[in-house]
């Protein structure tokens, strides 16, 4: 395999600058054009050039499968990671009384589709964290006989955090109660453990270096019954008596699924197995560790966990004057992510431990 820091140069705009915001979104490869090329001419054939595409999204879901240890009949194509939510939450018979968990600092998404159940009786308990920590024992002792769903993400969106999915899945198991989890911040940089799950659910124009579509895994041995509440000519198969749901993921698919994307989503996915998920994993660790420790001895209030076990990608603190951060690093040749009251520093396969340290050294000057 590939000797990793990955080679700049197989990348779009990288020339000049150091990329650190991929926990935004990353840049695109230079095998992207290649990709499009391929979609345009297969487009231009007619129904051959269809049916070529479907071809596409078959092998993008067996690729996809790989990635999170599920069957290719169990991955869905969608418009993006907060559909793929709203088609969990919706498949689920929700009854007066039932409650979801969900922890106060996860991503929207997920906070709000649950909040939408409050108008047929379902409470969601939303946890407090510790500081900037969620804590799993707090998520498990939230649940109940009437919880129906725990949402959680493998790496917080905000703070970078890294959470045990394992140890969230085993309590779980056996009981009444769904685990979703977001994996946007992990599929493509982290293993995602798609089987420990209920649901699993991506965007594609992070990590996994694609662009803005989704991902929808249906653990079907763990949850079998999955019904989302809408339907479309994809979803589902003609009858005498009307339509029949199909029988595997692609029933969460009401019509064509995103077919560009997926001719693009192939070729990123073919160059981060060219390193290895687990080589990737091994590379940005310690990037973010550093990351991590450097900010603590700058003095700033850092929100990722200082144990190492918490973090995958992604390094943040809290700051106010985030627009003015984010014109000064990139004024300097660095390019970082600050919304929400924070700066958070992504690494990938092509960051290299130079970077993170011309990043460090620079960054009081970042600060103002």
């Amino acid at each position: 395999m590939p000797i990793l820091p990955a080679p700049k140069e197989d990348f779009v705009g990288l020339d000049d600058i150091v990329h650190l915001a991929t926990g935004g979104q990353p840049p695109l490869l230079q095998a992207h054009r290649a990709a499009f090329e391929h979609f345009a001419r297969d487009k231009a054939r007619g129904m051959e050039g269809y049916r070529m595409h479907w071809a596409v999204v078959d092998e993008v879901r067996t690729q996809l499968a790989s990635l999170v240890n599920l069957a290719p009949q169990n991955i869905a194509l969608t418009g993006n990671a907060s559909e793929a939510i709203a088609k969990v939450v919706s498949s689920i018979d929700w009854q007066p009384g039932d409650n979801a968990v969900v922890a106060a600092l996860d991503y929207a998404s997920g906070r709000y589709a649950l909040a939408r159940l409050a108008d047929i009786g379902v409470t969601v308990r939303t946890v407090p964290c510790d500081g900037w920590t969620i804590g799993i024992d707090g998520l498990l002792s939230a649940c109940d006989s009437k919880t129906r769903l725990v949402y959680v993400s493998q790496v917080n969106a905000l703070t970078g955090q890294h959470l045990d999915i394992a140890k969230i899945s085993n309590a779980l198991s056996g009981t009444p109660t769904a685990l979703l989890v977001d994996a946007s911040h992990a599929l493509g940089v982290m293993p995602v453990p798609g089987d420990l799950c209920d649901f699993v659910v991506s965007s594609c124009y992070k990590f996994l270096l694609g662009v803005h579509d989704g991902v929808l895994g249906w653990n079907r041995a763990r949850w079998p019954d999955f019904v989302p509440s809408g339907v479309g000519w994809h979803s589902a198969t003609s009858t005498v008596a009307g339509f029949a749901i199909k029988d595997d993921a692609q029933r969460a698919e009401y019509g064509n699924v995103g077919h560009l994307g997926t001719y693009l989503l192939k070729a990123s996915i073919d160059y981060l197995n060219s390193f290895g998920i687990e080589a990737i994993t091994d590379h940005v660790r310690p990037l973010a560790s550093g990351l991590v420790d450097g900010m603590a001895q700058a003095g700033l209030p850092v929100m990722t966990p200082s144990d190492p076990e918490q973090q995958a990608a992604n390094a943040a603190f809290e700051w106010a004057d985030t627009d003015s951060f984010v014109a000064l690093a990139q004024k300097d040749g660095f390019l970082v992510w600050g919304d929400n009251g924070r700066i958070r520093v992504s690494a990938h396969l092509f960051t290299a431990e130079a970077d993170i340290d011309a990043f460090l050294d620079r960054l009081p000057r970042f600060l103002g």
